[in-house]
């Protein structure tokens, strides 16, 4: 099956419920059960996913939810060394 990408955009932990926003598509709606990871099954707003798109009664879901791994750039200053006079 073909995995999808999107962005988490919102996701309530209480309730274990979100969706998941497409790049140019409509949103997404994602359960915690369809998220796969050990422990405590939670996303954050603005997390990368991909997923398996899956037609239910209700409309599209998100199934085999895998949290990508987050690329940080470094800051710009970051390696530059200060020269002495």
């Amino acid at each position: 099956m073909e995995r999808l990408t999107g962005k988490v955009k919102w996701f309530n932990d209480a309730k274990g419920v979100g969706f998941i926003k497409r790049e140019e598509d409509s949103d997404v709606f994602v359960h915690y059960k369809s998220i796969a990871c050990d422990g405590h099954k939670t996303l954050r707003k603005g997390q990368p996913v991909n997923f398996v798109l899956s037609s239910t009664d209700f409309g599209l879901q998100a199934m085999d939810v895998q949290v990508e791994k987050e690329v940080r750039a470094a800051s710009s200053g970051s390696n530059k060394q200060l020269e002495s006079a």
